[in-house]
């Protein structure tokens, strides 16, 4: 059988989709062991393992050019719903300086801002301050514009779209697609 233009398509957007995954999972890795280094190193880990997740989600919901196609979520089984698809710090990232006004406008004015911290809030002890940018690795949750996320159920997330991806792979180079 001939391959079509869709069907490499389709392929090397499972193969980026892993790659991505992959990269993700290399970032995530590097966000605790970091934390003793430096501030630094911690929140570009963060920011690229967010990078490499929110590439996934946009692949996953790609479409082919031809007419009712299904997205590459739908041919790995992966749907809409998934947890890939958090847009909400995502957007945060992508249009951080209209969040950021919105937020200063908001909330901001008048309040300690803490921005660039490692370890439990708790710990910092300044009252009604407001956390731009913080990591707590003892629950792995990380604080962007005082908005609270769970790092470590999207990684399950990634891990488990990684091992579809594989699987898709290797089924597609034994001919069983």
């Amino acid at each position: 059988m001939k391959r079509t233009v869709t069907d490499y398509w389709v392929e090397m957007s499972i193969r980026e989709i892993w790659t991505q995954s992959h990269f993700a999972g290399i970032a995530y890795g590097h966000i605790d062991p970091k934390a003793s280094i430096g501030t630094d190193l911690v929140f570009s880990s963060i920011h690229s393992f967010l990078s490499h997740a929110a590439m996934v989600s946009k692949m996953l919901l790609a479409k082919s050019e031809e007419t009712n196609s299904k997205s590459i979520g739908d041919i790995l089984g992966i749907p809409e719903t998934s947890f890939i698809h958090n847009r909400k710090f995502r957007n945060h990232l992508e249009h951080y300086d209209e969040r950021l006004k919105k937020w200063i406008k908001k909330a901001a004015m008048g309040r300690a801002i803490g921005t660039y911290n490692i370890g439990p809030k708790s710990m910092i002890g300044i009252p009604n301050m407001i956390f731009v940018s913080h990591y707590d690795p003892t629950n792995d949750t990380f604080t962007f514009v005082d908005e609270d996320f769970k790092l470590g159920e999207l990684n399950n997330e990634l891990i488990r779209i990684k091992a579809l991806a594989d699987e898709w792979v290797k089924k597609n180079e034994k001919g069983i697609f």
